[in-house]
């Protein structure tokens, strides 16, 4: 059981990945929601900006930095792994290399669903907590749909009622929702198993087709809105 690179790595991950969802909300927050509570919006649309510029250059913006700030928490991550063994000798150590890259890369794309989500409320929304609040509640829904499937689906513990009804709901959900579970490819960085290809490409597709609507609603909304 002396494992503690591998639990190291693994609570480390779910840090980033929580601390890259309150990033991206309080950063999606301030760039968008807030410029429309001050009406600081109203002075980009004065200039010779088209509206479309101003979104998407601004959400990508705020998404490249969010990238580099999951790269840099990962790079820290990596090199305090190397450290967690002292003391047990024996320890399981981890697949560094390419597929902690990719992980890292999937909680990116992560981020950038959350965000565009974000974006697509905020063009919409009348009050300024209303994007933050659904932004967090839309994060944990989508990460977890898949988990509570399998669990559901899986357990011998939850009993054939309550397993038919939930079942039932969730799969009415999951045209709705996407399963950002399929982005969390940390298993083959902490077991050493082989990258999972039909659930990462999978994943990709689901997350690349919910960003372009989001992005799509969001550009819509703020083409149509008055601001002023």
């Amino acid at each position: 059981m002396r494992q503690p690179l591998i639990v190291t790595l693994d609570v480390g991950i779910s840090g980033i990945r929580l601390l890259t969802v309150l990033l991206t909300l309080f950063w999606m927050q301030e760039a968008f929601v807030h410029d429309i509570e001050r009406r600081t919006l109203t002075l980009a649309f004065s200039l010779p900006l088209d509206r479309i510029t101003y979104v998407l250059g601004r959400f990508i913006g705020i998404m490249l930095l969010i990238s580099l700030a999951v790269t840099t928490w990962g790079a820290a991550l990596a090199i305090a792994d190397q450290f967690a063994s002292w003391g047990y000798p024996g320890s399981s150590r981890p697949a560094l290399g390419l597929r902690y890259v990719a992980m890292l890369m999937g909680i990116m794309l992560d981020a950038w669903v959350i965000g565009a989500f974000v974006l697509a409320v905020a063009s919409v929304a009348q009050t300024p907590l209303l994007p933050f609040l659904t932004g967090a509640a839309f994060a944990v829904s989508a990460r977890s749909i898949g988990a509570v499937l399998d669990y559901l689906s899986y357990s011998s513990s939850v009993d054939a009622a309550t397993k038919a009804y939930f079942l039932s709901l969730i799969d009415k959900l999951r045209w709705i929702l996407p399963d950002l579970g399929l982005l969390d490819w940390r298993a083959a960085t902490l077991y050493g198993q082989d990258f999972p290809w039909p659930q990462a490409q999978s994943g990709m597709a689901i997350a690349f087709g919910y960003l372009i609507v989001f992005l799509s609603i969001a550009v819509f909304a703020y083409r149509r809105r008055e601001f002023y």
